[in-house]
């Protein structure tokens, strides 16, 4: 923690101000009220990079960094900081008479990317919707072992909080989870000590106000509609104000940095006009001294602009650097020569390789050296033998994907339409419920979009840098055919996504003979593209019109990265049903099909606010000018996704966290216990000033506990998701905030079950853009219980 001497200091240097957008702005980056020259935020003198000390947890590994980097060349440390040619997306160079190996940097978010012969997990998104934090970390560990069998020594994983998914057209918002930074926070949370505790490193990202895909311009790279030559546009600047960094948008990161996350990746976006992985505040400042992050900050590929001022303003590894030929900048190339003729300081250089070695030796890698990664990137993909699907179903990951699948089904109507009964025939429309006709892979296999007009089959992963190759895929179809069979069921399928004669003439020959038609739609997009509209993909609307036509039990089921409009259609009578299932990973259909059955009663609930149409969000979420510096004022502040809605009483389509079930549970017995308890949760600590800080006590000590009693009242086993949300008595914060939600599991008809929800000092407080400090306003807390952002049955108040 901070000393109180620090404390103080901060505090008495921030002047008392009345809270405005323009002015906070000002303070959080330049650290006067008073506009600064924009040279001077990236002056280290203002906010001066921290010496590592290891943390709580990290102490003997430190001192072993400590040791072994003293002894290094600057050709050594040049080799450990500066991304090279490589078998990896990316290398350092080896150091052999330390035994320190090449370091391999891999892809994603789902799994190990454009490998063959790994699993393909459910996106990140895909298991926010489980609101089960068992399951968030047990994805993480199984892939975590892939990671580690195919000796990528640091997978560029989690997600966290970047994007956040502050605009539902951001296309890379599902490699994320929660709209919410307090639920994202207790996802990053298990994604990194899962990681962590499979021997690989993790790598938070992106850091920070990543929040669109457009103009975020890698440098040397074109804009998409090359109006702008590579590296002569500057990439978007995401401005913000102290309240709404803190409260919203460092609140994840400052999870996974207390899980123990080894490294943080700085992001394409310029933050207030200073790029990311240049700004000193941000990066020494925030990261490295409030959140006291002991740990490594690389840069994304292409996010790394500048030579001295990333050097002293707290980016540590360069990303990709020569390799590629350069095309991403190879700023730091000459970093011998500079330490040599004193350019940088070498003590500068020495303290990056410290933050770079001690997660290497806190994992014990170098006790226990990874296989050889053999995949070329470059090349063809290669299968590493050492590991792959061979195992996959041996070591129960396949298992555990279905069961995220199940566990993540987010049922959104339903007037009688599930769960399917042993139908005598059933329908099957569109080509999401099959294989796409150039194979699995193909679409990241050619690294590119898929082609809109392509059967580009079931949509199992978004693309990008967060997908991954499959082994094989259980898609929707394949599934149905086999309980189909199972159940001596007649079922026929149309597959084709085409608004045309055909396939209404198919539509009309096969539906009316259907006790149901399941259609299949889906929306698809990724890395480096925001989406134009909410708009389904193809035809998909055209066949669920067609389905109301010819059939009275129309369910539709929807693949989707994020939002889409439904609104032709949700609310006509012969819609029986309608299930999000997200993007599932390999075994699709076998997690989705149990469900529509009623084997498993539906237990996933929406992470985000689902809108009716784009005007329902916060204006200007994805900016979209072709300037030479594009400009994302962050105006709607801390009121992002459902606090925006109830801010402006706004009706969405469905709330946040909204999900039904085939069975009912009743609320009841809200209590409060005051009892409170020291923080047990954080492998390192923060730095964060708070007040009431004595010496002895956390921001993340446990206040006091909330719990209820939930109780099945209908006639199927069930799980719920009970959600805890505050009323925070300061002005300008939202209406209601989440701070707690449990997964109740297997709950059977009659039976009862405790949610419990532990309040950190944390999470009751508000962060003082006068005092630079989280305190605990005076007044009442209302707490409110239930099903979702506005079933909210129960409520009762706390006063400190």
């Amino acid at each position: 923690m901070l000393s109180a001497a620090v404390i103080l200091t901060l505090l008495a240097a921030s002047p008392a101000s009345s809270y405005s957008f323009e002015r906070s702005i000002e303070n959080t980056f330049s650290g006067h009220l008073t506009r600064r020259d924009p040279e001077e935020l990236l002056n280290s003198t203002l906010w001066p990079a921290p010496a590592a000390n290891g943390g709580k947890a990290w102490t003997k590994a430190f001192a072993k960094a400590k040791a072994t980097v003293a002894q290094l060349t600057p050709e050594e440390l040049f080799n450990l900081t500066v991304g090279l040619d490589g078998r990896c997306v990316g290398n350092t160079a080896p150091v052999p008479r330390f035994n320190i190996p090449e370091f391999c940097f891999g892809d994603g978010p789902a799994g190990v990317r454009d490998v063959e012969g790994v699993s393909q997990f459910p996106g990140e998104l895909t298991t926010a919707a489980t609101w089960d934090r068992d399951l968030m970390y047990r994805r993480n560990k199984a892939m975590g072992q892939e990671f580690y069998d195919q000796g990528i020594h640091i997978p560029l994983a989690p997600v966290t909080g970047g994007p956040l998914g502050r605009s539902p057209l951001e296309g890379r918002a599902w490699e994320g989870g929660f709209t919410d930074p307090y639920a994202c926070g207790e996802a990053s949370y298990q994604y990194v000590t899962a990681l962590v505790d499979s021997g690989v490193a993790s790598v938070s990202k992106h850091w920070v106000l990543y929040e669109q895909e457009l103009n975020r311009n890698p440098h040397g790279l074109q804009n998409k509609n090359d109006s702008w030559p590579g590296g002569t546009q500057l990439p978007v600047s995401s401005n913000i104000d102290d309240k709404t960094m803190h409260e919203v948008y460092m609140w994840a990161f400052a999870e996974a940095i207390r899980a123990g996350t080894t490294h943080l990746m700085c992001s394409y976006n310029q933050i207030n006009n200073t790029h990311s992985c240049s700004n000193a505040k941000s990066l020494n400042g925030l990261v490295k001294t409030e959140l006291n992050f002991q740990g490594a900050i690389m840069s994304d590929w292409g996010a790394h602009w500048d030579t001295t001022p990333s050097m002293y303003n707290g980016m540590d590894i360069s990303m990709p650097g020569s390799q590629l030929d350069s095309l991403l900048g190879d700023f730091w190339g000459d970093m011998v020569e500079m330490i040599n003729n004193g350019t940088v300081s070498e003590d500068v250089i020495r303290e990056k390789v410290i933050r770079i070695l001690t997660p290497y030796y806190h994992l014990g890698q170098d006790v226990k050296p990874l296989p050889d990664f053999i995949y070329n990137t470059i090349g063809p993909p290669y299968v590493n033998d050492t590991a792959g699907y061979r195992n996959v179903r041996k070591s129960g990951t396949a298992d555990l994907i279905k069961e995220i699948g199940m566990s993540s089904v987010t049922l959104l109507k339903n007037t009688g339409g599930l769960p399917l009964k042993k139908p005598k025939r059933v329908a099957v429309l569109g080509n999401d419920a099959t294989d796409n006709i150039y194979g699995a892979n193909s679409c990241g296999a050619t690294n590119s979009a898929c082609l809109i007009n392509n059967l580009n089959g079931t949509l199992t992963i978004g693309f990008g840098a967060g997908s991954a190759y499959s082994p094989y895929i259980v898609t929707p179809l394949d599934a149905l055919k086999q309980r189909a069979f199972q159940d001596n069921t007649e079922i026929q399928a149309m597959v084709a996504d085409s608004n045309s004669s055909t396939a209404e003439a198919a539509i009309a020959t096969i539906l009316p003979l259907s006790d149901v038609a399941i259609v299949f739609v889906n929306r698809w997009y990724g890395r480096g593209m925001d989406a134009l509209s909410l708009d389904l993909t193809g035809d998909a609307d055209f066949l669920v019109a067609q389905a109301v036509n010819y059939s009275s039990n129309v369910v539709v089921v929807i693949h989707a990265t994020g939002v889409v409009n439904i609104e032709k259609w949700a609310d006509h009578p012969n819609v029986t049903a309608i299930v999000a299932a997200y993007v599932p990973g390999q075994e699709s259909g076998a997690g989705l099909v149990p469900v529509l059955y009623g084997d498993v009663s539906p237990s996933g609930k929406i992470p985000w606010t689902w809108g009716k149409s784009l005007d329902d969000y916060p204006p200007n979420g994805i900016v979209t000018d072709m300037v030479y510096s594009p400009q994302s004022n962050f105006t709607e502040g801390v009121f992002i996704d459902y606090r925006w809605y109830d801010k402006n009483n706004i009706t969405p389509r469905y709330e946040f966290g909204f999900g039904l079930s085939y069975t009912t549970f009743a609320y009841s017995k809200l209590t409060i216990s005051k009892k409170g308890s020291k923080d047990t949760t954080s492998i390192m600590d923060t730095a964060e000033p708070f007040v009431g800080w004595d010496g002895s006590n956390s921001l993340y000590d446990v206040l006091f506990t909330a719990s209820v009693k939930i109780t099945n009242t209908g006639n199927y086993t069930g799980s719920e998701v009970a959600q805890l949300y505050i009323s925070i008595p300061e002005e300008g914060q939202p209406i209601r905030v989440l701070r707690g939600f449990d997964k109740l599991k297997d709950i059977k008809p009659g039976e009862s079950q405790t949610a419990t929800f532990a309040i950190r000092r944390k999470d009751v407080s508000a962060w003082s853009t006068v005092g630079q400090h989280w305190y605990v306003p005076n007044g009442t807390f209302t707490i409110y219980v239930g099903a979702s952002s506005r079933i909210l049955p129960l409520n009762t108040t706390w006063t400190p």
